[in-house]
């Protein structure tokens, strides 16, 4: 699914575009404006939008020579399509949901990438960090691998998972002095959104120096 837009997704064409940009606001715009930022014709889009206006579906009155619209949200299926709008949102709280059932839950469970950003499509992955709690084991194999199956129900994209321990997570974080591996963590830590667990950014503060310092040598 494209959570950046839904409604052009799932309805093709010139009404899915306009509905899509109606959806996005919830001020009266002008035919013109609409028409813009949709990317249709304006006469096109005046013959849409009358068309919806005769469903309901949009409100529709004139003020001098400018016609006003707007998704008329107190009808039945204005309120569908807003709802349709705010998809990725309702998305994010169904995940937390789903996050609720792994067991043993994990210490941190982290969405990042295009989903958070909004700038995602159809094509693009559900990003997530898990940090797994200690002595999880088969059990939280399992439950995670269960946890993903059903995001990628929900969504209708591919579901990635970089599943670690905390102190994996602290190695690979500290090793940053790879300019690649600064890029991402950076990424990761300014579009990170908790599904469930320790904040991200709480887990980094609440062991700084392990976060901030370079990780032991291991000995051989």
């Amino acid at each position: 699914m494209d959570f950046g837009r839904p409604l052009e997704a799932l309805i093709p064409g010139a009404p899915g575009r306009l509905l899509g940009a109606l959806a996005r606001v919830e001020a009266e715009l002008p035919v013109s404006t609409l028409a813009a930022v949709a990317g249709v014709g304006r006469t096109r889009a005046s013959a849409v939008l009358k068309e919806l206006a005769e469903l309901g579906v949009i409100s529709r009155r004139q003020v001098g020579p400018t016609v006003l619209v707007r998704l008329e949200r107190a009808n039945a299926a204005g309120q569908l399509l807003a709802r349709l709008g705010g998809l990725r949102v309702q998305v994010i709280e169904e995940m937390r949901g789903l996050a609720r059932d792994i067991d043993p839950q994990p210490l941190s469970l982290t969405l990042f990438g295009s989903f958070v950003r909004g700038d995602g499509d159809a094509a693009s992955d559900i990003d997530i960090l898990a940090v797994r709690p200690a002595g999880g084991g088969e059990r939280w194999a399992e439950s995670l691998t269960g946890f993903s199956s059903r995001t990628q129900v929900l969504t209708g994209n591919r579901v990635q998972i970089l599943d670690y321990d905390l102190s994996d997570l602290r190695r690979r974080y500290a090793a940053r002095g790879d300019a690649a591996g600064a890029r991402f963590w950076r990424s990761v830590a300014r579009d990170a959104l908790t599904l469930a667990g320790a904040d991200l950014q709480e887990l980094m503060e609440a062991d700084r120096g392990a976060w901030e310092q370079p990780a032991p040598r291991q000995q051989s």
